[in-house]
């Protein structure tokens, strides 16, 4: 999954790119929750095939960053004062 976000996230940074590549690279500690969240979860309800949701869910959200969410979105600030 790191992969495929990295790739969308850091495209068309321009000069910000080592800063977000670098946020990015911090994210990386879902690696070390995920796992033991599965776990815990397999050994809680007792069936191993049910704590394949957990992963499920993480390729789900990737799914939707990588056709929706990596989209940059473009907001017109109004500048006027009152």
């Amino acid at each position: 999954m790191f992969p495929t976000i990295f790739t969308l996230a850091i495209h068309g940074l321009g000069v910000h790119t080592s800063q977000g590549s670098s946020l990015l690279v911090m994210a990386i500690v879902g690696g070390a929750i995920i796992p033991p969240l599965q776990g815990y979860i397999a050994d809680v309800s007792g069936n191993l095939q049910l704590s394949f949701l957990v992963p499920l869910a993480c390729y789900l959200y990737i799914m939707y960053y990588g056709f929706f969410g990596s989209k940059p979105k473009h907001v017109e600030a109004d500048l006027t004062t009152e």
